[in-house]
């Protein structure tokens, strides 16, 4: 990207885009409903991206801010801009694509007299790369003789079906597939931006899936992807989106952690490995793979007795470990460079040796990280490196270069400061969402419950939630901030109710059929965690009690929590902890109203929510329920619920 702010040409201004609002609106089936905040948010981003600069705009549940942005997107490419629309979930970039960009350029087609054209660009691996395809499926599909275990036959079965899928498809983009595959077929057919050759070296760059996602996207005036590419690109050499006038950031409030991931680099025991075992699939000399492989081992031991730990350096041991392998690592790569087989061959060792470099460039960073950067080891076997703070990054790579639209239904000021914001060059609007909430909904909070730390607490709280669950019959997502917390509640609830189901995330059903399964049978109550705090939307009555277990703080010893705990200082609960637990604890009760005709209760079960100091923190960026602390009227509300969807039966 240039260093230079994009030249903006005149866009279609805030009148603009409020008037085509509402000829696409009144176009919708059935006839469309007005929306003051829609209007107000669509004429917001319509000056933005006429004018540059930045809009952060909160826009509450039922708003309708994807056609608040849309619209004007497709005024300003009728007008020759460029517009990138970057989400953070797979399953919002399907909605924009599948339904309401469509919406959009039927409701316009008159008012701009040409079509809206957008195309979707995903990241490379989510492409079939014809190369490796043909490589792969040469080798497997010829096998003969001998007893496959039933996963292997599995796999040879998916294979063979992605072979009769190739012919047929026009983008190669894997969502296409009716079953998605085995990750490790997949990852056998396709390459990563790090393993690709380049489409001038490669035999089957002249029809490359990836290249031509690419060559579509750079001739559409909108352009969806995802957060996670956009920041690659941003960070890397701006080739993927090139010059365009505006982006927009919806589910916004994401793109720190984001960017947070993007910028930093892993080491983790499974990379030597894979770098070892395609190294040998290549024909790399068999002492030089292994010692690269003893890496692996050696990093797990190591790394195993460090969980969840900040590392103020690399030193020591693990320092000497991080040195031998890239050294390791620095003769694979140089024995991948010299060959003497044949075209295909070293087409391979090409895709592998970038392998190897990618792994050399993060040894060399973890060994010289740069200033700012926390050095962390997560899960099991985990070495991360993490910047503190993303600000000084947007900063110097996004803001003031094009126009850029954040939104999210929570979005609050705070976000600001902590993406490096100009202050002096951005609005901030807050739209409320259409919905009765003081009708429809009440936030009820369990005060007279145990503190969260007591001994007491979980029996009670399970007391607690049964006693709701039954008086609505089920109808209910449980959020936990722990698994163990979600286990024991379930298992617990589970001994409890016999004419109620208790299902759990990580059981036998995927996230999506456990939502299928709380639509489809009322006597259910579905326990999620975190995954499950935003994103999910359960419409009707078939969700009526939402329960939360505990306020959603970020674990005290979270080793990038708490490092920037101490770069805050000793304000640092107020300015780092209760802005994230507000955000969560918003994005965990929106899962409750997404329609104007739902009702329900969302019961916080941790006392803190009524007690607290900094409770108002905590509750202003709720949506405008009802509150009580009395369990008799949360109890007759719900079942005043149940009541009227028997009646309705």
């Amino acid at each position: 990207m240039s260093d230079e702010p994009w030249d903006l040409a005149p866009a279609a201004d805030a009148d603009d885009a409020a008037a085509a609002l509402g000829e696409v609106i009144a176009g919708l089936p059935g006839g469309g409903e007005r929306r003051d905040g829609q209007a107000e948010m669509a004429a917001a981003v319509g000056e933005a991206m006429g004018g540059g600069g930045t809009l952060l705009c909160q826009a509450g549940t039922g708003v309708g801010k994807s056609l608040a942005y849309l619209i004007p997107a497709a005024l300003a490419a009728a007008g020759g801009k460029r517009i990138v629309i970057a989400t953070a979930t797979l399953a919002l970039q399907d909605q924009l694509v599948g339904k309401d960009l469509p919406l959009v350029a039927a409701g316009m087609s008159e008012r701009l007299g040409r079509p809206v054209r957008w195309e979707v660009l995903k990241g490379r691996n989510n492409y079939l790369c014809r190369h490796r395809f043909g490589e792969h499926a040469q080798q497997q599909f010829e096998l003969e003789g001998g007893v496959a275990t039933a996963a292997e036959l599995a796999r040879r079965q998916q294979l063979a079906e992605i072979e009769q899928w190739v012919p047929r498809t026009r983008t190669g983009d894997r969502s296409e597939l009716v079953v998605a595959p085995d990750a490790r077929v997949w990852s056998s057919v396709s390459v990563t931006s790090t393993e690709c050759i380049g489409a001038d070296r490669c035999p089957e760059g002249h029809r490359c899936f990836a290249e031509d996602a690419r060559a579509r996207s750079a001739r559409a005036g909108i352009v969806v992807t995802n957060q996670h590419l956009y920041c690659i690109d941003l960070f890397g050499d701006g080739y993927l989106f090139g010059p365009h006038d505006a982006v927009v950031f919806d589910e916004a409030h994401q793109l720190e952690p984001v960017v947070t991931q993007v910028a930093g680099f892993e080491i983790t025991p499974a990379g030597f490995t894979r770098l070892a075992t395609e190294a040998r699939a290549v024909g790399a000399a068999g002492t030089t793979a292994d010692a690269v492989a003893d890496v692996s081992n050696r990093l797990a031991e190591e790394l195993g007795p460090l969980r969840d730990t900040r590392l103020g350096a690399i030193t020591g041991d693990l320092a000497s470990l991080l040195e031998a392998a890239d050294s390791r690592v620095a003769d694979l790569a140089t024995e991948l460079r010299s060959t003497d087989n044949d075209d295909a061959a070293d087409l391979e060792r090409l895709r592998v040796g970038r392998l190897a470099a990618e792994s050399l460039n993060a040894l060399r960073t973890a060994l010289d990280p740069p200033q700012g950067t926390v050095i962390l080891v997560e899960g099991r076997g985990r070495l991360r490196l993490a910047p503190l703070d993303v600000g000084d990054l947007l900063a110097s790579r996004l803001w003031g270069r094009q126009s850029s639209i954040l939104t999210s239904a929570t979005l609050g000021p705070h976000v600001v400061g902590r993406l490096g914001v100009p202050t002096a060059d951005h609005t901030y609007l807050s739209v409320d969402s259409p919905f009765d909430y003081r009708a429809n909904a009440l936030l009820y909070c369990a005060r007279h419950l145990p503190a969260p730390t007591s001994d007491a607490y979980r029996a009670a709280a399970v007391d607690e939630l049964a006693e709701l669950v039954t008086a609505v019959g089920g109808r209910t997502l449980a959020l936990f901030t722990s698994w163990r917390a979600l286990n024991d509640t379930a298992d617990a609830l589970t001994e409890r109710f016999s004419g109620i189901r208790v299902l759990r995330q990580g059981g036998e059903l995927s996230n999506a059929a456990l939502l299928d399964a709380l639509g489809d049978d009322a006597a259910t109550v579905v326990c999620g965690t975190m995954s499950f705090w935003q994103g999910v939307d359960v419409a009707g009555p078939a969700l009526s009690l939402l329960a939360i277990d505990r306020l959603p703080f970020t674990r005290p010893n979270e080793p990038l929590a708490a490092a920037r705990r101490e770069a805050a200082g000793s304000d640092a609960f107020m300015t780092v902890d209760v802005p994230n637990a507000a955000d969560m604890l918003a994005q965990g009760v929106g899962r409750l109203i997404r329609t104007t005709a739902d009702r329900g209760v969302v019961a916080v079960l941790d006392s803190r929510l009524a007690t607290a100091g900094y409770r108002s923190r905590l509750l202003d960026p709720l949506p405008p329920m009802r509150r009580s602390v009395d369990q008799a009227e949360a109890i007759e509300f719900l079942a005043s619920i149940r009541a009227q969807q028997i009646t309705r039966s």
